[in-house]
C-alpha cells in the first residue's frame, strides 16, 4: 500500500511539473502570437499611409511589404506548431490550457489522497496496524487546496 501512495503521490509531481512547463510554453506562445500580430498591424497601418504618396517612397512600400511577408510567414509557422491559437484565439487558448493542466493536477491530488486514505486504513486496523508500527510505517498526510510543487517535492 505504500508503494502506491509512493506511486500516486509521483504521478502527482509529475502532473504538476507538466503544468508547469505547458502553461510556460503555452503563455510564451501566445505572447508571440500576440506581438506579430501587433507588428503585422502596424505595418499594414504604415503602409497603407505610405500608398497615398508616389515616386520615392515606392521602395519604402515595397520594403514594408516584404517585412509584413516575413511576419506572416513567423505567424503561419507559430500557428503550425499551435493550431488552436488559430481557431480558438490566444487568450482563450491560454485559459484552456490553464483549466485543464490545473484539472489534470486535481485528478491526480485525487488519486493520491485515495491511496492515502486506504493506506492509512491499512496503518490502523488490527493486525496489520501491528506489523505497520512494528515496520516502522506511518499515516500519510492528505494533501487539500492548492499545490506548491516546491514544498511536494520535499515529501
Amino acid at each position: 500500500m505504500k508503494h502506491f501512495v509512493d506511486v500516486a503521490h509521483g504521478r502527482l509531481l509529475v502532473e504538476m511539473q507538466r503544468r508547469e512547463t505547458v502553461r510556460s510554453a503555452c503563455k510564451d506562445a501566445v505572447a508571440m502570437y500576440a506581438t506579430m500580430e501587433e507588428k503585422i498591424q502596424d505595418r499594414l497601418i504604415r503602409l497603407h499611409g505610405l500608398t497615398k504618396t508616389h515616386g520615392k517612397k515606392a521602395q519604402i512600400v515595397k520594403d514594408e511589404w516584404i517585412e509584413i511577408m516575413k511576419l506572416i510567414r513567423e505567424l503561419d509557422l507559430l500557428i503550425e506548431k499551435y493550431p488552436d491559437l488559430k481557431s480558438k484565439g490566444p487568450y482563450v487558448l491560454l485559459m484552456e490550457t490553464i483549466q485543464e493542466t490545473g484539472l489534470r493536477v486535481t485528478t491526480e491530488r485525487l488519486n493520491y489522497n485515495n491511496w492515502t486514505y486506504k493506506y492509512n486504513m491499512v496503518c490502523r486496523v488490527f493486525p496489520q496496524g501491528l506489523v505497520a508500527l512494528a515496520c516502522g510505517f506511518k499515516e500519510e498526510p492528505f494533501l487539500y487546496g492548492p499545490l506548491n510543487y516546491a514544498s511536494l517535492h520535499q515529501h
